[in-house]
């Protein structure tokens, strides 16, 4: 081995595991594309640093959807120029506490909970209720 090949070795040490993590978001994400199986691939259990992060959020890149939710916590959530691959972040005390890749149509936190939606139409309701002159009646033509 020469000496250079010896220094990019030592100098890229996350090469293999964000080579392993594209690797398997391709192989899933092909799935996906195949048969519409959705799948998280948690990040949360490996050891990655900040460097790892960085090199594939770098190679994902961002697409054209963002969001950022505030329910107990923060969260941001991003489409990577890959169609059906999303960054899911959930941050506690500020720091990362969840870190998911989501290979999906969307993101299972962006979809409307059916007991929200139940809950929301009683309240779209009750609200018509109490403004009952903001819905016109039809014109007849």
């Amino acid at each position: 081995m020469s000496a250079a090949c010896a220094a990019t070795e030592t100098n890229e040490p996350d090469a293999g595991l964000v080579g392993a993590l594209v690797s398997e978001t391709l192989a899933r994400l092909t799935l996906f594309a195949e048969t519409g199986e959705t799948t998280t691939i948690d990040l949360g259990g490996l050891p990655m640093s900040n460097r790892h992060r960085a090199a594939l959020d770098d190679f994902l890149g961002r697409g054209e959807v963002s969001a950022s939710i505030d329910v107990i916590g923060r969260t941001e959530v991003w489409e990577t120029q890959f169609s059906g691959v999303w960054r899911v972040r959930h941050f506690g005390d500020g720091a990362i506490a969840t870190d998911l890749i989501e290979i999906a149509a969307c993101p299972k936190i962006l979809c409307a909970d059916r007991r929200d939606a139940r809950l929301a139409a009683r309240g779209m309701a009750e609200a018509l209720e109490l403004n009952p002159g903001i819905v016109e009646t039809p014109h007849e033509t």
